[in-house]
């Protein structure tokens, strides 16, 4: 057996991982060595500030046959509900998933910026804002951006990179590269589920293509590719069928 399997936080754990996870790495490293992966960024060499997270609620571990025996040291406990079973069976995330997984980590915590680029700040108090790069300092690796208002421009200084996602507008789409398929691959990256507009927010789209985000769904629902469910805060989320 190859992959990763897939540890539930508890509520509790949850809160861990956002205030402080540096403890959850200790937790696991007392019951397995095997590599681990957190879809979270956080500062460890500081105080664990601008975390960014791909998702909650879910940490990997790479499976070994010989620490299986372990895993049930995570069920039920404080902060772990425990491994993720499909079918009262183990379920194994493939290694391919996890490389995509955090390969969208880096883009979002090492983008590629430069002056004129558009940006949305995804993480501290300027949170959601689009703005425009005037001054980028490779040294610090640090952004002043220009927002423009009705009336003036106003200029942020020093946002870190880290709390930058550059939008990118491709002027030539791929043709084959449709709205659904785009859909479909931020919902499989996404285990715990996308409400419609957690989708949105993470997709740069023209607003016809916001229009048509509800009739994707609907079709990848009708043939069976996605599932709709209630999230624990009482919310519809799409997720992919295993």
């Amino acid at each position: 057996m190859e992959g990763w399997i897939t540890i539930q936080l508890t509520e509790r754990g949850e809160i861990v991982l956002s205030d402080e996870p540096k403890l959850l790495e200790k937790i696991i490293k007392k019951f397995i060595k095997s590599e681990y992966f957190f879809p979270v960024y956080y500062n460890k060499s500081k105080s664990y500030e601008n975390r960014i997270y791909l998702f909650k609620g879910y940490i990997f571990i790479k499976y070994n046959k010989n620490e299986s025996r372990m895993y049930t040291k995570f069920s039920n406990s404080a902060y772990f509900i425990g491994p993720l079973l499909v079918s009262k069976r183990l379920y194994l995330t493939p290694d391919l998933e996890i490389q995509k997984l955090k390969k969208e980590l880096k883009k979002l915590t090492q983008p590629k910026i430069k002056n004129g680029d558009k940006v949305r700040v995804i993480d501290g108090k300027y949170k959601n804002l689009i703005a425009e790069v005037t001054e980028f300092y490779p040294s610090t690796k640090e952004a002043d951006l220009k927002v423009a208002l009705k009336c003036m421009n106003i200029i942020v200084p020093r946002i870190p990179s880290v709390c930058l996602q550059k939008i990118i507008k491709n002027p030539t789409p791929d043709k084959k590269l449709t709205l659904q398929n785009k859909i479909l691959d931020i919902i499989k990256m996404h285990p715990k589920g996308l409400t419609r507009k957690d989708l949105i927010y993470k997709m740069d789209l023209t607003d016809s293509e916001v229009k048509r985000v509800s009739t994707s769904l609907s079709r990848a629902l009708k043939k069976e590719i996605i599932e709709c469910c209630m999230n624990d805060e009482g919310k519809s989320v799409f997720t992919f069928k295993r």
